[in-house]
């Protein structure tokens, strides 16, 4: 058998795991430099009103937790294709990558360059190429091409946790949420760069709208911490003809971008 393996930015249910046969390697993240947890299923963890994570940081998913799951999974004779966060945002990649080297070519591991909702994407046609009966390598062929096409675009309300994370691309400094301005950001080959400026919660989903290139099919609308603004987006999505999944982004990503988040994520056509 194929596993799909990933890391917990995908923000999978625990049903979803199942479903898709995806076995998941925590992130950690870790309270006032002392309290260590792992990042669960997504149904695990939201935020609570006015809650603040700046007491909180990260931390990478461990190469030991990969060697153990990718020893075990040779073992029972399986192979795996492991999709991980973007490599310019965790060095997650890096550590699936030198565990694959040592279990052997059962092993593939592919920087998605994207996470959250758009590295579910992946995961989801993965699962789909591996049900119609594509091998391992045909698979990760595919899927490197297939990240060329995953697009993100997402708003926060304080761009200093962010700035702080030093996983900030080219954004100008003078971007603020003052004077109502919400900066619009995006994923540009796995780094986040800025993508364009609005002013109050009406334009964000407006500017979302117009920036969904290539004539999605799907859309993932995600949110931590503002559902409200989620469903409305979505609503105006539904009504020209696109179908929206909502979908949760966790603690370890919320650390980084603060609360709260709106994003939306899609494979862009052929």
């Amino acid at each position: 058998m194929i596993y799909l393996v990933t890391d917990s930015t995908a923000y999978l249910s625990r049903e979803e795991a199942s479903a898709l046969g995806v076995l998941m390697v925590p992130m950690a993240f870790i309270k006032d430099g002392r309290e260590a947890f792992q990042e669960g299923f997504v149904e695990e963890w939201q935020p609570k009103p006015g809650q603040s994570l700046a007491a909180y940081s990260t931390s990478q998913a461990q190469a030991s937790a990969f060697s153990y799951l990718f020893d075990r999974l040779k073992a029972q004779g399986h192979q795996a294709l492991c999709i991980t966060i973007s490599s310019r945002l965790s060095g997650t990649f890096a550590n699936a990558l030198k565990a694959a080297e040592e279990t052997g070519e059962c092993i593939q591991v592919i920087d998605s360059r994207t996470t959250a909702g758009a590295l579910y994407l992946m995961l989801k046609a993965a699962r789909e190429m591996l049900d119609a009966g594509a091998s391992l390598t045909q698979c990760f062929e595919a899927m490197k091409q297939l990240r060329k096409r995953t697009h993100t675009i997402f708003t926060i309300q304080d761009m200093d946790p962010l700035r702080r994370s030093g996983r900030l691309g080219y954004v100008r400094s003078s971007v603020s949420t003052l004077l109502n301005l919400r900066p619009l950001l995006s994923l540009s080959d796995g780094s986040v760069v800025s993508h364009s400026l609005a002013r109050g919660k009406q334009d964000v989903q407006r500017l979302m709208m117009l920036g969904l290139v290539g004539k999605p099919q799907e859309v993932i609308v995600q949110h931590c911490g503002d559902e409200e603004s989620a469903r409305a987006l979505a609503q105006r999505l539904e009504e020209q003809g696109i179908q929206v999944m909502m979908r949760r982004i966790g603690i370890v990503l919320a650390i980084h971008l603060g609360v709260p988040i709106l994003s939306v994520a899609w494979v862009s056509a052929p």
